[in-house]
């Protein structure tokens, strides 16, 4: 398991999950705690969504350097370099940051310290610090103190202790001792000395930092159990008071303890839209894995996918008409007919186009699209379709007097872009028209979108549809109509 690289001059055991080129997430553990904490079913959740997920063992647990347990030979700063050196060593310059407790405390260093290494941070069970916040409950402190270390050597007595305190951490409803009792299992067996991650506890050099959390700008996520007993939950809500913009996510009932896999439904998502950049920016990943597998419009309906989930934030949404095509629409007076929105995303420009009188027909190659579309607007008139533009059905073609195409060519790849506006043209029906909508380009951005260039825009003008008007705004918006007759 892992890979042991060098780092700040020690031996540090680590692994990843997916591939280098998605976005990183650097997973830093709690006092005491291997890697194996960070379970592999929850790496692999997070690559799912495109992330590069690292985790590994800080001194002292799992594989990594150990010393004699009660002489530490380094601090807790040395913690801190340990982060980054496993950034380094790795080759990632920036990632986004997640840690958990002590793990926690690393990371509100490194945003404090090192914000240029950090995309975006993520606090959890863990606490700013200060005499002001709530202690641990009676219960855990009493245990704490009563609590004696076994015969670590003694691998049964070593699963047993840290069981049970893993107990007294959890709390009953979040606590399956058989899924724990594996899981310390493969602790312990991993590691070189299991008596020496008790040297977490007596580290020197832990600045407090709680007065500079506001100078973070970092996009920061704290997510906190509100039956925490070691951190009460007042301690997120102090972390989340004192960072700027901080999300708080509280996970009710669950204790001191890695978010449990009843949680990971919420969990990951909200880890996936907090790391993803935005929709664009995981547009544009889909994007590239989609087009190197042949397959120019799949990434489409994977990233509406992922806004239902609450990975990203739902791609092109919006609630009102695009305002070319309402200010287009406004001086004109429409015969009734039949209207084709190309690519209608959630449906408000279909919907608009219905208002108008129009017998609208909206059509997305994303199945999830088309759903959200139709739930959103019930007892809808518009006949809202999954069809892929650049195979549509054999009755669309020249069967609609007005064709609006907003934004779709310009997210379909260029090497596709020649078919798709043959396709968006074949379906104005004889003396109907066409409306584009698109962004104005060069040529030669990396996209998505991969905005038309006025060449592109004219393409639209062939097979007996000609030139209304083209005008270039903030965007292009382009009037075409074919001319009466019967399509060749």
């Amino acid at each position: 398991m892992g890979e042991m690289l060098r780092v700040n001059g020690v031996e540090l055991c680590a692994e990843t999950f997916g591939e280098p080129r998605d976005p990183a997430i650097l997973l830093i553990g709690g006092g005491g705690a291997a890697m194996d904490w960070w379970e592999k079913d929850f790496c692999d959740r997070l690559t799912e969504g495109m992330r590069f997920v690292i985790r590994y063992d800080s001194r002292d647990t799992g594989q990594s350097v150990h010393y004699p347990p009660g002489a530490p030979g380094y601090g807790f700063p040395d913690l801190v370099a340990d982060a980054l050196g496993v950034l380094d060593a790795l080759g990632v310059a920036r990632a986004h940051v997640i840690g958990i407790s002590m793990g926690g405390s690393v990371a509100q260093q490194l945003a404090v310290h090192h914000p240029d290494r950090l995309e975006s941070l993520t606090l959890v069970a863990t606490s700013p610090g200060g005499p002001d916040l709530p202690p641990m409950s009676v219960p855990l402190r009493d245990f704490f103190s009563e609590a004696q270390s076994p015969d670590w050597s003694d691998k049964n007595a070593a699963v047993e202790h840290i069981v049970e305190t893993e107990r007294h951490f959890e709390t009953p409803e979040y606590f399956d001792e058989d899924h724990v009792r594996a899981l310390v299992e493969q602790v312990v067996t991993r590691s070189a000395n299991p008596a020496s991650a008790e040297n977490h506890a007596i580290l020197e050099g832990a600045e407090s930092v709680r007065a500079r959390l506001g100078e973070i700008e970092l996009p920061t996520l704290v997510i906190h159990g509100t039956a925490d007993p070691l951190f009460p939950y007042a301690h997120a809500e102090a972390l989340a008071r004192a960072i700027p913009d901080a999300e708080l996510l509280p996970l009710n009932g669950v204790g001191h303890q890695m978010p449990p896999r009843p949680t990971w439904d919420t969990v990951v998502p909200a880890l996936l839209r907090h790391t993803s950049g935005g929709w664009d920016a995981q547009a544009d990943r889909l994007a590239a894995r989609s087009i190197e597998s042949g397959d120019p419009t799949g990434w489409f309906d994977r990233l509406y996918s992922a806004g239902v989930a609450g990975e990203v934030p739902m791609p092109w949404d919006r609630s009102n008409a695009a305002p070319l095509l309402v200010d287009w629409a406004k001086d004109r007076s429409f015969a009734p007919g039949r209207a084709v929105v190309v690519g209608c995303g959630l449906g408000a420009d279909a919907e608009y186009l219905a208002s108008l009188g129009f017998t609208t027909t909206a059509f997305d190659v994303s199945p999830t699209a088309v759903e959200v579309a139709s739930g959103r607007h019930p007892g809808s008139t518009v006949d809202y379709r999954v069809a892929d533009l650049l195979d549509p059905p054999p009755e669309w073609p020249g069967a609609f007097d007005l064709v609006v195409e907003i934004f779709t060519v310009q997210a379909i790849p260029r090497t596709h872009r020649d078919a798709a506006t043959a396709a968006v043209r074949r379906l104005v029906a004889p003396g109907g028209a066409l409306l584009v909508i698109a962004g104005s380009g060069n040529g030669d951005e990396s996209g998505p979108p991969w905005p038309l260039t006025r060449e592109e825009v004219e393409a639209f003008a062939c097979e007996g549809v000609e030139v209304v008007g083209i005008e270039e705004l903030d965007r292009w918006r382009a009037e075409f109509r074919r001319r009466p007759g019967r399509l060749r």
